[in-house]
Order: structure tokens, then C-alpha cells, then sequence
């Protein structure tokens, strides 16, 4: 937002040098969120679109389309606004659970080919029981959401910003990505990720945080383990594939950030074990397609001459412990 505030202060800081008219800036939409629905074999698509004024640089409407295809919508915007469309700064793109394989093609589609996107906004899924998914994401900002979902990695580790060219990445290589999941009723919720295109299944807490330790988004996390504070200052995990075999080794540095009187090899193996058991709950509740995906990419030749491939997972975990004095320990697990 913060970025969309000064782009909006330099155009009109040229428009009153006279160099570019006001009408010009006025004919301009600077979207800064969307939520992309379909309902009855249609798209829905709902902008958020900032119109600055002279006297309110954060003044803005909402405005929705319905049509065939998302390009349809944004022309059907454009005639509702009499503003051109602009993603340059996107903050935030929302979806709900009526898009599967072929919605999410085509909007991969839609923004590869659009030279006003960067594509590097953050995404989310609204998980509403209901019809009112305009009128509840719109009530908040997109600042509010991302925020939130910060929030949430740096309290919890549970969920991370997942931007749209990550998500672009997994579907072309893997046909599956994981994003957070939203829930808007009285208040706004993260309840952690939804698998999305191949798959589709919301994780668990545990679930989620083996995900965040799997993919390198779980640094700078705080966890609970049995009442002792930890925050994982580093995490990185290497993933090796050879045939049907899977090993994750894994290299954790932490902190303790509560008194406690626990042993600190006690805390190193109580560290090692928890973690062990959050990725594998991530693996063994119906994940597989995920990893099914490593071995295709990774091992193709195997991949191809079998027809049923049954995985087999090793966890190789090194954890080492920052005290208060910077002093390192640590040992090995497997």
C-alpha cells in the first residue's frame, strides 16, 4: 500500500507541473486486489480499484463482472469504470473453491501474457460457506490480509505469503501448490493451506508446518514444543530423489526464548522429534501426488517404467542451538 501511495502522490505531483493532464491519471485503474470466482459456468471477477483524488489519495469503489472468460470481465470493467486496467501494483489476488484445473489455467494464462503484472502478489483462498465472498474480502485491505498471514508465520510457522509466480512454478512443474486459507465471518481467520489444481484437501496445523519446514518458509518462525518457546532462526531443507526413495536433510538452527529446566539435550532431541513428526504428518496424510511429482521430475525414467511407485521417505535432521551468549551446539538425528 505503501508503495501504491507514492506512485499516486508522483502522478499527481507531475500533474500539476503540467505534464501529464489530470484526465490522464483519472482514465487509469490501479488495482490493488481481486478476487476471481465462478458461479454457474462463469467467471466473477471483482476488483478493488484505488481513484485517487486531490483530497483522498486512498479513496476507492469495488466493481464486478460476470462472463465468459476473465478477459471478458476485465473488458466488462473497463466499460463499467471508463478506467484502464491496471495490475501494475497488485497486491493481493483471491480465489474461491468453485476454481479447479482449468480456471487455474486460465488465469496463469491470463497474467504470463500481461506486461502490466510482476506477478510476485500474494494469493489466498477464501474458505466462506456462503455467497458473500466479495462483500466480506473487500471489507479489508490487502495490506490487512498479508499482514496477517506475517503475523501468523512469525507467531505460529503454520502459513507464509505465497505469491503468484511460486504458485506458476509449482502447477508447471509439480500440477500441485499449496496456498493459505482465509476465513472471513465476524473477523478475518488463517486456517492454514489448501492444496490447489491436482489436489484438493486443506492441511492441518502439523500438516502445514511439515510443509513450511519442507519448502524453506519456516526461518524466523516461533513454535511451542511441550511449553518450551523455541524460533527457528534458519531452517534448510535439501531434497534428494533416487527411484522411490525420498530423503529430506534438514539443518535447523534455533534459539530457546522462554526459562525452562529441561536439559539441553533433552530440548535438542524434543526439537528434532517434533519436527520429524510435522513433516511426517505432512507425507503420510494423502500427500503423495506432491512427491509423486518430485520422482517424475527428478526420476523420469523410473517414473515412466512403473506403473506403481511406492514411496519410501528418510528424515535426516542436524539441529543447532543458539544460546543467549551465541555458544552453538547441536547434534545429529535420523
Amino acid at each position: 500500500m505503501k508503495y501504491i501511495k507514492i506512485l499516486i502522490i508522483v502522478f499527481l505531483g507531475i500533474t500539476l507541473t503540467g505534464c501529464v493532464s489530470y484526465m490522464e491519471l483519472n482514465e487509469l485503474g490501479i488495482i490493488d486486489m481481486i478476487l476471481i470466482d465462478k458461479v454457474d459456468n462463469q467467471y466473477v471477477v471483482t476488483i478493488n480499484m484505488l481513484t485517487p483524488t486531490k483530497d483522498d489519495l486512498e479513496n476507492k469503489k469495488t466493481y464486478t463482472a460476470s462472463n465468459n472468460s476473465i478477459d471478458e470481465c476485465l473488458n466488462d470493467l473497463y466499460l463499467y469504470t471508463n478506467k484502464k486496467i491496471s495490475f501494475t501494483h497488485l497486491e493481493l489476488m483471491a480465489f474461491t473453491p468453485n476454481l479447479h484445473n482449468k480456471e487455474y489455467n486460465d488465469i496463469i494464462n491470463l497474467f504470463l501474457n500481461r506486461v502490466d503484472s510482476r506477478n510476485t502478489f500474494s494469493t489466498v483462498i477464501i474458505d466462506n460457506d456462503n455467497d458473500s465472498y466479495s462483500s466480506k474480502l473487500f471489507e479489508y485491505k490487502s495490506s490487512d490480509i498479508n499482514n496477517l498471514i506475517n503475523i501468523n508465520h512469525e507467531e505460529y510457522g503454520m502459513v507464509a505469503i505465497k505469491q503468484f509466480d511460486s504458485i506458476i512454478k509449482d502447477i508447471l512443474e509439480m500440477k500441485i501448490s499449496y496456498i493459505p486459507k482465509i476465513s472471513i465471518e465476524d473477523e478475518l481467520y488463517i486456517k492454514g493451506y489448501q492444496s490447489i489444481y491436482s489436489d484438493y484437501q486443506d492441511l492441518s496445523f502439523e500438516e502445514s508446518l511439515g510443509y513450511n519446514f519442507i519448502t524453506n518458509q519456516i526461518s524466523q518462525s516461533k513454535l511451542n514444543i511441550n511449553n518450551i518457546g523455541l524460533k527457528i532462526d534458519t531452517s534448510n531443507t535439501i531434497i534428494r530423489v533416487n527411484k522411490n526413495e525420498i530423503t529430506f536433510n534438514i539443518n535447523i538452527s534455533y534459539q530457546i526464548t522462554n526459562n525452562n529446566d529441561s536439559p539441553l539435550e533433552e530440548i535438542d532431541n524434543l526439537c528434532k522429534d517434533k519436527i520429524k513428526d510435522y513433516i511426517s504428518s505432512f507425507i503420510n496424510n494423502s500427500h503423495d501426488n506432491y512427491f509423486l511429482y518430485l520422482i517424475e521430475k527428478y526420476q523420469n525414467n523410473y517414473f515412466k517404467e512403473n506403473n506403481k511407485i511406492n514411496i519410501k521417505y528418510k528424515i535426516n535432521i542436524v539441529t543447532n542451538r543458539i544460546d543467549n551468549t551465541n555458544i552453538k551446539g547441536g547434534s545429529y538425528f535420523e
